[in-house]
C-alpha cells in the first residue's frame, strides 16, 4: 500500500456490509483479550444487528462515520458521536464526544490509516463545540496505547467480577 492511495470519507449505506467485516474483525480480536465477558452471538444474528442500528445511526446528525479507502477497497472505519455524559444533571460538563470504534484490516494496521482516521473524527467532534472526547478501551487491547499516543489518559476503569459458583451445601 502506498500512503498517497488511502482516502479518507464520510461513510455511507453501501459501505455497510465492508464496515460489518472490519467491525467483526474487531470483534474476534476482543475475545482474545477479553474472555468470557466478550463472547459472541452468532456472525449472523450480529450482523443484522449492526447493520440495522449504523443505518439508524447514519441518519442522526450528532453521529459520525468516515472510512478509509485503499484503492477503492475499504480498509479502516471510525465511528463517534456527541452526547451527553452518563448522569449529565450532576457534571458541569454535560456534553462530551465519544469514540465509538475504529477498525483498520490487519494488513494495513502501523501505516498511519488509524491515526488519520481518527484525526478527522477528532476534527469533527470538537468542531461540535464540545471540550472533552473519551474512548472506552479494554486496558489488554493493544489499541490501548495506541489511544495514549494520540493523547488521550486514563480517566476510570471498569472493574468486573464473575459470579462463582456456589458450593452445594452437604445434607446430614
Amino acid at each position: 500500500m502506498k500512503k498517497n492511495t488511502v482516502k479518507l470519507r464520510k461513510g455511507s449505506e453501501e459501505d455497510l456490509d465492508a464496515f460489518f467485516n472490519l467491525y467483526w474483525i474487531s470483534s474476534l480480536e476482543h475475545t482474545h483479550y477479553s474472555g468470557a465477558l466478550d463472547n459472541l452471538k452468532p456472525k449472523n444474528q450480529c450482523k443484522k444487528y449492526v447493520i440495522r442500528r449504523q443505518k439508524e445511526l447514519l441518519k442522526d446528525p450528532n453521529q459520525f462515520f468516515f472510512v478509509a479507502e485503499d484503492k477503492k477497497k475499504i480498509i479502516g472505519m471510525a465511528t463517534g458521536h456527541v452526547g451527553e455524559r452518563d448522569e449529565a444533571v450532576m457534571y458541569a460538563i454535560e456534553r462530551m464526544g465519544f469514540v465509538d470504534e475504529i477498525c483498520i484490516h490487519p494488513k494495513y494496521r502501523k501505516c498511519g490509516v488509524g491515526r488519520k482516521l481518527i484525526d478527522i473524527l477528532l476534527r469533527e467532534l470538537y468542531d461540535q463545540g464540545i471540550d472533552f472526547i473519551g474512548v472506552g478501551v479494554a486496558f489488554k487491547n493493544p489499541a490501548f496505547h495506541f489511544y495514549k499516543t494520540l493523547g488521550f489518559s486514563p480517566e476510570g476503569m471498569w472493574l468486573i467480577q464473575e459470579r462463582k459458583p456456589q458450593k452445594k451445601e452437604r445434607k446430614k
